[in-house]
């Protein structure tokens, strides 16, 4: 009776210990009801937490489960999105705060077809796990994100302008509207008035000298000045030029073709210089 009792007890804890190992197949980490694996390191609970649509940096590490690494820790910006299959990157993202660090596991080959578009490691198979560690470094709406990045484009530009008045020893300061009007030769005569008549001739270049539009060859441009017909920089500067006067055009792209470029040659926050001459206004 005594080792009925004994075998009996022994299976019972051998079906516990097996149930247990089961349920912790990755030891330290728990389970959501989507089947996502995770582990906090660091967790901030009273901390802003990521939306659909907010922008995200994160510093993120992707390894095997024999440690070999997929990709080192670098910071990485993502917008966030609805997740593709259950448990995947956008899951985990979305149970962080600001400043948590955390580390979750994730099927590789469903990863590698949602966001890879199927390119994946030869030893990937079905049951092929990734370990990603991921610290949530900051969390931005769009709308404050893409402000930012303007901001950043405005003063690469600025500072690209102020390189070129150095490099090119300008010492004429530029207009209140941020325009650099420099007379090359002068000319007689009144001003021209907005609503007039002017014909010119013209060279447009990038200030790094790329040359993306000239009258050279062709008749010279007439186009009716104060009127939009121009870029607003052509509307103010040329609106200074007498007949026969050359003058060159240092134009920032809040005066040019701001944050929408032209065409393939002018990139958004785009400055822009113009040699241009009068020859005419009536």
């Amino acid at each position: 009776m005594k080792m009925k009792k004994c075998i009996t007890k022994t299976v019972l804890c051998l079906f516990i210990s097996l149930t247990f190992i089961a349920c912790n197949e990755y030891k330290g980490y728990k389970k959501t009801e989507s089947g996502l694996y995770y582990q906090f390191f660091t967790e901030n609970a009273t901390a802003q937490m990521p939306e659909n649509g907010d922008i995200v940096s994160v510093n993120m590490e992707i390894r095997t489960d024999n440690d070999s690494i997929l990709q080192v820790a670098k910071i990485m910006t993502v917008m966030m999105q609805p997740s593709k299959f259950q448990a995947d990157i956008f899951d985990a993202l979305s149970m962080m705060h600001l400043g948590d660090s955390a580390s979750f596991i994730i099927n590789a080959k469903k990863y590698f077809n949602a966001y890879n578009y199927g390119n994946q490691p030869d030893f990937v198979d079905d049951e092929t796990m990734l370990w990603f560690t991921i610290s949530m470094k900051n969390i931005e709406t769009s709308a404050e994100y893409n402000a930012k990045q303007m901001q950043m484009l405005i003063d690469e530009e600025k500072a690209i302008i102020e390189k070129y008045i150095v490099d090119k020893t300008i010492s004429t300061l530029p207009r209140e509207s941020g325009l650099y009007y420099i007379e090359t030769k002068k000319g007689k005569g009144k001003l021209p008035a907005s609503g007039q008549m002017c014909t010119v001739n013209y060279k447009g270049m990038l200030l790094d000298g790329t040359v993306f539009d000239s009258s050279e060859g062709r008749e010279p441009f007439t186009f009716q000045l104060g009127q939009g017909q121009v870029i607003k920089g052509w509307d103010e500067g040329i609106a200074l030029m007498q007949k026969g006067t050359k003058a060159l055009l240092i134009i920032p792209s809040a005066l040019a073709y701001g944050d929408r470029g032209a065409g393939d040659m002018i990139p958004p926050y785009s400055p822009l210089v113009f040699e241009v001459e009068m020859i005419d206004f009536k």
